[in-house]
């Protein structure tokens, strides 16, 4: 995950109360039905997230 000002092509764009956040299109389909939320003190918070093709099944990722 980075900041950036601008969607590199090929990303998805979606935005939200004045919130940008462009999405990698291999990151879509790991993100969908993904709740991210900020929360104070403890950061980004991420639910309901799909493992892809993923053999860790220890990470979050």
């Amino acid at each position: 995950m980075d900041i950036a000002d601008n969607p590199q092509s090929g990303d998805t764009t979606i935005e939200k109360n004045g919130l940008k956040v462009f999405l990698e299109m291999k990151a879509q389909g790991m993100l969908m039905n993904t709740t991210i939320d900020f929360q104070d003190g403890r950061g980004f918070m991420i639910t309901g997230m799909q493992q892809q093709g993923n053999s860790c099944g220890s990470c979050s990722c």
